[in-house]
């Protein structure tokens, strides 16, 4: 499933300090690219569903709103964007966490 996918290029990701510090500046079509080319096989539309449904997730697990206020976000200033998805959003979650989040995507999916 590309879902899984995703994640599994944001955990290498977080593996290789080195790739993480030479994409980090680059716009999000630049890491997808990078992405595509290492083989990992996912849409902009399924890294954002990816990567936004983590943050509510996270949101949910934590009791918080998903709002402007979410305590998750201040671990966001002064980094990079994809230092934030890399090391606070992904690398806060389980694997277990992400198995649950990509079933329940896969239940809310099939019910369209």
């Amino acid at each position: 499933m590309a879902l899984s996918e995703v994640f599994r290029f944001m955990r290498d990701l977080g593996q290789q300090p080195d790739g993480v510090s030479s994409l980090r500046e680059q716009n999000k079509e630049s890491v997808l690219l990078y992405a595509k080319n290492q083989g990992y096989n996912f849409t902009e539309i399924e890294f954002d569903q990816s990567m936004w449904g983590i943050e509510i997730h996270l949101a949910n697990k934590l009791e918080e709103p998903f709002d402007f206020n979410f305590s998750l976000w201040e671990t966001m200033w002064g980094h990079y964007y994809l230092d934030f998805l890399v090391k606070n959003t992904v690398g806060a979650v389980t694997e277990q966490d992400i198995s649950n989040f990509i079933t329940q995507q896969s239940h809310q999916s099939s019910e369209r």
